[in-house]
């Protein structure tokens, strides 16, 4: 970091102070990022400086900032003010801002007498004598041993400096900052927003409790600026920031975004350019009062004479009269309790109090002091408390706003016994409440247009056909959901707006991030994303009837003419390039996120699309039905061409039921390692359904319900069945098949499997027979086939309407993909 030119002489100037590693060089980095991204919180945007900020702050953010070793480095930063609308909200600014070596802070917190000199030699001595306000910096994780020990060192070295002060007869107010750094150190994993804040905030109080008895002198009245501060007294305020935020549960990755740098930046410039004029109005009523004293002491030798020549009585008032002559000159509480009046005041009462002669005064005008000190006493203690609640502008849901409104109505009620009613703590208090009243309308307001956007949404999703309206009404839709409902910058309706700190008018900002908001835009925004999905999933089906619509690249022409080979391939290389905002494997297509109608249409394209599908793979099948011609149909599974429609395959069934199976995948593993494969048959009971018109003569079953599987060492399994009584169904009687000994049966590849039923058709003997499926290699189909019934004559004839359903136990499936003919 280069020392530039000697900065101007008649500007504000800011010190960061602090021990080696507290990180005083990094936050001036931070101040430009924070003037890039937080320019309205800090209220104006750097435009120039003596010294290259953006290198500072890339090195800062990266981790490569060097210490500079000079013992003072002077940077000049002007400052535009930051605009709201028309609106600026400060004026133009050049500020000195110098930053001190730590090892040569340290040197000077162990010798500070160079501050007290008259001419100090040491850059940094000279740089404390003349600024105008010093940032104490200490590394905020440290622990609370070193903290104290630092905050020691800290408490004599302002005591040196408001000696020198004093003695240098400085203005009052003299704004010191205590600042906590690196406080993203103090997030542990799995910290929350609220529970990070938490720990930086009992830091921040650990830090006012170590000043504690050193403020009660420094700083009355909470940091308040006050031109009736005594010689060299100062103000000192006590803050947490970082370069950038930790990462939290909420946000896991936050960037580079600053924590409080905007606001310590803001707050310091501030004070230092309100102490840099008080400096100079106080150096011009010294000159006058120089000039005025010369007069007075010619005129003062002159009554001197007369005086002694002409003795007068002895007439000064006593102590009950001047106490009379202030009761009677005394202002409205308001007036007598503000920032400026309220210390002078307080000394005058204290005076009356403290005079030898005031025990002996009536017991009226004791009273009223009293009154008047005990009345200073509380509205102070009440400004404290005012000024450690919490604001409405810094809830963030309803039931938080709830507790700031009730803190406000009770412990913050104004007491009954004062008439605080225009003070300015009065007037904040109320802002407070009107407040908590906007923004409860506010975030009212903001659910509801989110509400009507997602109800809105939800109607658009509930269409049977997709054409161009629908199309125009999504984009109109989407144009005006596109912005927040409200201006973010703007000042909500009735928020008022108080000359104080923490006064200022809430902004649509603040309700836009309440949680009962969040929510609403949450739902909404799912709700569009949705709407996304169906759209595209519409358009890739060729649902849309609009002109210039995208490829329905779901869409498949039939096998005839097609290169069946290719086409898998070239739809799912079409499918990705037109459909970029979608995650791999298209999850958000599935038809079950979509409501009916629109989801029974999806289904019904998809449905076709597998089904064409399954066409062209099987077109590309060359298999023989034997169990080495459907090995050799596993092994070439494994081709690019029968992937690619693995792939393509899948989709389609899995924006049907997410649980669908790749269907080349688990045709390869049906056909794997065959000849080694045993099928279990589990056959543990059946439903018959025989229609009464089988025959022209009634049909009862006439033995046992047998299953033979016959092996290929000729090797035979039988399960048997019992046939239970016939219960009429409309026009069919259903028997129950009840097993008769063991049911479980082994089928390898190639076995010959039969099921038989003898039955009774009047005089006549008949069966109903199993023995025909379509392939010979895997015979188990056959039971799921309608069976054929024998002749009187040679030959069988179709069992029309005759059903057999296995209602306990299992056989095995073919895959969807299976070749069944």
């Amino acid at each position: 970091m280069e020392t530039p030119d000697p900065p101007p002489f008649d500007v504000p100037r800011v010190l960061l102070f602090g021990h080696r590693g507290s990180g005083k060089s990094a936050l001036i980095g931070a101040l430009l990022q924070a003037g890039e991204t937080q320019g309205e919180t800090l209220r104006g945007e750097v435009v120039s400086s003596s010294v290259d900020l953006p290198r500072i702050r890339e090195a800062a953010y990266s981790g490569k900032l060097e210490s500079a070793n000079t013992e003072l480095s002077s940077f000049t930063i002007r400052l535009r003010p930051w605009r709201v609308g028309k609106q600026a909200l400060m004026e133009p600014l050049t500020v000195v801002l110098d930053d001190c070596d730590g090892k040569a802070a340290e040197a000077l917190m162990d010798h500070p007498a160079p501050i007290t000199q008259r001419a100090p030699g040491s850059p940094l001595a000279r740089a404390v004598v003349e600024t105008d306000a010093i940032v104490l910096l200490v590394d905020a994780s440290s622990t609370r041993e070193e903290l104290a020990e630092a905050f020691a060192e800290f408490d004599a070295f302002l005591t040196t400096v408001e000696r020198a002060k004093t003695d240098s007869r400085a203005v009052g107010g003299f704004p010191i900052f205590l600042v906590l750094t690196q406080c993203d150190r103090l997030a542990q994993p799995g910290d929350t927003q609220k529970t990070w804040e938490a720990r930086v905030k009992d830091r921040v109080d650990y830090a006012w409790k170590a000043f504690e008895e050193y403020l009660k002198d420094a700083d009355p009245e909470d940091g308040r600026e006050s031109p009736f501060l005594a010689f060299g007294s100062v103000e000192l305020d006590v803050s947490a920031v970082a370069i950038r935020r930790p990462p939290l549960t909420e946000h896991p990755a936050p960037g580079d975004q600053p924590y409080q740098v905007a606001e310590l930046f803001r707050d310091c410039f501030s004070g230092a350019k309100a102490h840099h004029d008080r400096v100079r109005r106080s150096d011009r009523r010294l000159w006058w009062t120089v000039r005025l004293a010369l007069t007075g002491l010619t005129f003062l030798l002159l009554t001197l004479g007369t005086i002694g020549l002409f003795p007068p009585e002895t007439t000064g008032p006593d102590l009950a009269a001047k106490i009379d002559d202030y009761e009677r000159q005394e202002r409205p509480a308001a007036d007598r309790l503000a920032d400026e009046h309220i210390e002078r005041n307080k000394k005058a009462l204290n005076r009356f109090a403290g005079d030898s002669a005031f025990a002996r005064l009536s017991e009226d005008r004791r009273a009223f002091v009293t009154s008047r000190l005990k009345e200073i006493e509380d509205y102070q203690a009440y400004r404290t408390k005012l000024a450690g609640a919490i604001a409405p502008a810094a809830a963030r849901s309803l039931p938080e706003l709830a507790k700031v409104k009730e803190s406000l109505r009770a412990e913050l009620a104004l007491p009954a016994e004062y008439s605080w009613g225009e003070t300015s703590a009065a007037q904040l208090r109320d802002k407070w409440l009107s407040d908590c009243s906007a923004l409860e309308a506010a975030q009212s307001a903001f659910v509801d247009k989110y509400r009507t956007f997602d109800r809105d949404g939800t109607v658009l999703m509930l269409k049977r056909s997709f054409d161009e309206n629908w199309l125009k009404d999504i984009d109109a839709l989407f144009a005006t959901a596109e912005k927040p409902p409200f201006p973010l910058n703007a000042p909500i309706p009735n928020s008022p707006a108080v000359t104080q700190p923490r006064g200022e008018a809430i902004t649509y900002r603040v309700p836009y991030e309440f949680d009962e908001a969040y929510k609403a835009r949450r739902y909404w925004e799912q709700t569009r994303d949705q709407i996304i999905h169906l759209r595209d999933l519409a358009d890739a089906l060729g649902l849309i009837s609009a002109p210039n619509r995208p490829e329905a690249v779901l869409v498949l022409p039939e096998p005839n003419g097609a290169d069946s080979a290719a086409l898998a391939a070239t739809r799912w290389a079409a499918l990705v390039r037109t459909y970029t905002r979608q995650t791999e494997g298209f999850p958000e297509w599935d038809a079950q996120h979509f409501p009916d109608p629109a989801r029974g249409e999806l289904v019904a394209r998809l449905r076709k699309s597998f089904e064409t599908g399954t066409k062209h793979v099987h077109k590309l099948f060359a298999v023989k039905d034997t169990a080495e011609g459907w090995t050799a149909l596993g092994a070439s599974l494994t081709e690019p061409k029968f992937r690619e429609w693995g792939k393509l395959l899948h989709l389609l069934a899995r924006l049907q039921d997410p649980n669908a199976p790749d269907p080349v995948a688990e045709l390869a593993a049906f056909l794997h390692n065959l000849d080694k494969k045993v099928f279990e048959l589990d056959l543990q009971g059946f439903e018959l359904t025989v229609p009464l018109d089988l025959t022209f003569d009634r049909v009862d079953p006439n033995g046992q319900f047998t299953v033979t599987v016959t092996h290929a060492n000729q090797a035979t399994d039988v399960a048997k069945f019992t046939v239970g009584k016939g219960v009429m169904r409309g026009t069919t009687t259903v028997y129950q098949l009840l097993p008769d000994g063991p049911t479980k049966l082994t089928y390898r590849a190639g076995d010959s499997l039969r099921a038989e039923l003898p039955i009774k058709a009047g005089a006549r003997d008949l069966k109903l027979l199993w023995e025909n499926g379509p392939t010979n290699t895997f015979q188990f189909d056959r039971l799921t086939r309608e069976p054929r019934l024998t002749k009187t004559t040679p030959g069988t004839e179709p069992a029309t309407g005759v059903r057999l359903t296995l209602n306990a136990g299992s056989v095995p499936k073919f895959p969807v993909l299976f070749p069944l003919k």
